[in-house]
């Protein structure tokens, strides 16, 4: 009888203890859920490169001395197609966007393709007419590092670098 009411008085301790919380877990956490007004502002207008879809392609033609990139239907490749240029290609007058780069070659391989992946990160860069540093970004990419470079204009993202390398080049 006495394990009974100590059962009984043991879960009207949880119940009433736990009670306040309810199924919405607890209150402190409540507003890490919601959007603040600045992340509302970010989704709404995301940011932008001050170049537009037309002009980078155009800049980008410019840029390749080497005439290491060929236009596609979704960016630009190599001729090897080792390396894509990717963005958001719906409206030429649109302000460029995110663009991501995929490398068909593994981190451990990364070496055979250094020369070819610098000189194409250079032509992105200098046609986006945004402040970098290239030595940084390959540091961070052998250093297995998620963020490979990060500046004034824009900052990178290694999003996968275990069988091919991609790379997410995003406007601040």
């Amino acid at each position: 009888m006495n394990k009974k009411y100590a059962c009984l008085i043991l879960g009207i301790l949880l119940l009433t203890a736990c009670s306040p919380y309810g199924i919405t877990g607890n209150p402190e956490d409540a507003s890490d859920t919601e959007s603040t007004p600045e992340e509302i502002a970010v989704m709404e207008n995301p940011p932008t490169f001050s170049i537009t879809v037309e002009d980078f392609e155009k800049e980008i033609v410019n840029n390749d001395n080497q005439r290491l990139l060929i236009k596609t239907e979704s960016g630009f490749n190599t001729k090897d197609n080792k390396i894509q240029l990717t963005y958001d290609l719906t409206d030429e007058k649109k302000k460029l966007a995110d663009l991501f780069l995929f490398v068909e070659e593994s981190k451990e391989d990364f070496p055979t393709i250094e020369k070819k992946f610098t000189a194409v990160l250079e032509v992105i860069f200098q046609s986006l007419d945004v402040s970098y540093d290239i030595s940084e970004l390959k540091a961070n990419l052998k250093g297995n590092d998620f963020l490979g470079m990060d500046t004034d204009d824009v900052s990178v993202s290694i999003t996968n670098n275990s069988t091919n390398i991609q790379l997410a080049i995003i406007p601040k």
